[in-house]
């Protein structure tokens, strides 16, 4: 089961730009928006693998691109 303890520490101005970054590069490949459903669920998937301790740039962007997700149980 997945346990989140909160509060969470809050993310470095520099790891919002490169995920923001990744997710509009992913959304440009991909021909949607950000606000959409697909945008809002790359971008989730993007911060959990974030959190889980994925950091690198490439790596991240691995995992969205080939649809990795990490679930909500």
């Amino acid at each position: 089961m997945w346990k989140t303890d909160w509060p969470k520490p809050g993310m470095a101005s520099e790891t919002i730009t490169v995920l923001r970054r990744l997710l509009r590069e992913w959304c440009d490949e991909q021909g949607c928006q950000a606000e959409s459903d697909a945008g809002g669920l790359a971008a989730r998937n993007l911060i959990r693998w974030y959190e889980f301790g994925v950091t690198d740039e490439r790596e991240l962007a691995k995992l969205i691109r080939d649809d990795i997700s990490i679930s909500d149980a």
